[in-house]
């Protein structure tokens, strides 16, 4: 018996995979349809490389850009693995972008995808959040601005922007933000993820207009 067939005849993967193969692709759904799924491909991807750099990078802010560094110049492939990672952030973005554009061309959001919907958007949210607390984390010049920048951009909100700056500058420090960007930050994008494609299987794939 071979590997494959071993592992089959314990977890039934092949007729998983043969039943997923089969299912039917509505004869309406071109390329613009996918950036869902490649926003998704993106993600995991994210999700590989930024294990691979938590091996390495050290969350102290005397330590942490000179353990990129080191990362990025002495562990094998290790420049590739960051440079996939943070263009990875970006890329992911736009696909994000592009998928929402999709969506509210096609008129997707309306009803009975309204949840489809607000848990794509807060994802969104969750990706930019990402993004932002993975800037901090190499804490060179271009990180501090960026977290001068946010900070400046919320304390300009009327009413709350002031009582904000305080938690911001306490919360996103090297350490907070390295928590924040490895653990919590995954667990509710797991959490959405589930409860969005739950949603996109129940309603199926939207229509044409």
């Amino acid at each position: 018996m071979s590997l494959g067939e071993w592992l089959d005849e314990r977890t039934g993967i092949k007729r998983y995979l043969k039943y997923k193969m089969e299912l039917l692709v509505p004869d309406h759904v071109t390329f613009s349809y996918c950036f869902g799924g490649i926003s998704l491909t993106i993600l995991i991807l994210q999700l590989l490389t930024g294990i691979f750099m938590t091996f390495f990078y050290i969350p102290k802010p005397e330590e942490a850009f000179n353990s990129i560094l080191k990362m990025s110049n002495e562990v094998p492939l290790g420049w590739l693995t960051r440079n996939m990672h943070r263009w990875g952030a970006t890329i992911l973005i736009a696909t994000i972008i592009t998928h929402m554009f999709n969506v509210f061309y096609h008129k997707a959001f309306q009803k009975p995808r309204e949840f489809n919907w607000l848990s794509g958007f807060t994802m969104f949210l969750i990706v930019l959040l990402f993004s932002i607390t993975g800037s901090i984390l190499p804490w060179n010049w271009r990180s501090y601005w960026v977290l001068a920048i946010w900070t400046d951009y919320f304390a300009s909100w009327p009413v709350i922007g002031t009582h904000l700056v305080t938690p911001i500058l306490e919360y996103f420090s090297v350490g907070r933000s390295f928590v924040i960007h490895i653990l919590l930050l995954p667990i509710i994008s797991a959490v959405l993820l589930t409860f969005h494609f739950k949603m996109v299987k129940r309603h199926g794939i939207s229509g044409p207009l």
